[in-house]
């Protein structure tokens, strides 16, 4: 009895689309940028939402409802986006910065600023700059991806 139902529950999932928005899991993720302004208390509140299993219930919602309903029918009921899966690859190619609409820097104080992208799709991002003498790092999401030295030119 064991082996039929692991087997159906299996098969199930391999039949259900698992690939998509992760809308859920990205919703939780937005509440908590938005909810902390410091470092400390988003990493506060990530922690706690781990501890609470509100991200591993959210991942497995996503992972076994909302992305399988994405699938197939052909669009997201969280964010209302089509199906990632029904992406051209030249679609996927596409995505990056060349689609920015408007790109503005705010100088939060000497060392550090914020670079603000907002993008034709209505998505956006915000990026940390930290000066350090004559370099600089570029974070996303406290996350230090990019490190230059500032010319003087």
């Amino acid at each position: 009895m064991k082996i039929k139902t692991i087997s159906g529950v299996l098969a199930a999932m391999m039949f259900s689309g698992c690939m998509g928005h992760n809308a859920l899991t990205q919703k939780v993720i937005k509440w908590n940028l938005e909810t902390a302004e410091s470092r400390w208390g988003r990493e506060g509140i990530f922690v706690g939402l781990w501890i609470t299993l509100v991200y591993p219930v959210c991942a497995v919602l996503d992972l076994l409802v909302f992305n399988s309903i994405e699938f197939w029918s052909g669009e997201n009921n969280l964010n209302g986006k089509s199906p990632v899966v029904d992406m051209p690859k030249s679609e996927v190619q596409k995505l990056g910065l060349h689609q920015v609409d408007c790109a503005r820097v705010e100088r939060l104080t000497d060392t550090t600023a914020n670079l603000y992208i907002d993008f034709e799709n209505g998505d956006s991002a915000t990026f940390d700059v930290i000066r350090t003498g004559s370099s600089y790092a570029v974070s996303y999401r406290g996350v230090e991806f990019y490190q230059g030295t500032v010319s003087d030119s």
